[in-house]
């Protein structure tokens, strides 16, 4: 559109220059009716899809965020949380892979007892 945008304005001042330069008063008149037209039409053609270009990028924006409010949402509700008996045990991993989650190692879905027989406790850096 810029380039319809610059030719219709080029074709405006074209006509706008015919309307000053000539002697003749029917020509001026004319020239200077049609230049005016053309170059409100120019204007108004290029304001016009300049909205239309910032509809499209906030529309853009918008499906955007919707996505990845979506990927949050799928990420959140298949976050699990952490088993009792993992808790400050070096060994627990907790992330979902192919929407299983993996708990450690050793016991990659827990473990069914109340305690863990691998359990470390994680080790905490002395400053």
């Amino acid at each position: 559109m810029t380039g319809k945008t610059a030719l219709g304005s080029i074709c405006a001042s074209l006509i706008l220059f015919v309307a000053v330069r000539s002697s003749n008063q029917v020509v001026q008149i004319t020239a200077s009716v049609v230049g005016a037209g053309l170059l409100g039409y120019t204007s108004t053609a290029f304001v016009l899809d300049c909205k239309r270009q910032q509809k499209r990028r906030i529309a853009d924006a918008e499906a955007y965020l919707e996505f990845l409010r979506q990927l949050n949402q799928e990420r959140v509700t298949h976050t699990r949380p952490m088993p009792k008996v993992c808790r400050g045990c070096c060994h627990y991993h907790g992330r979902t892979y192919g929407g299983h989650l993996l708990v450690c190692a050793m016991h990659p879905y827990g473990v069914e007892d109340a305690s863990c027989p691998d359990w470390q406790a994680q080790i905490q850096d002395s400053v």
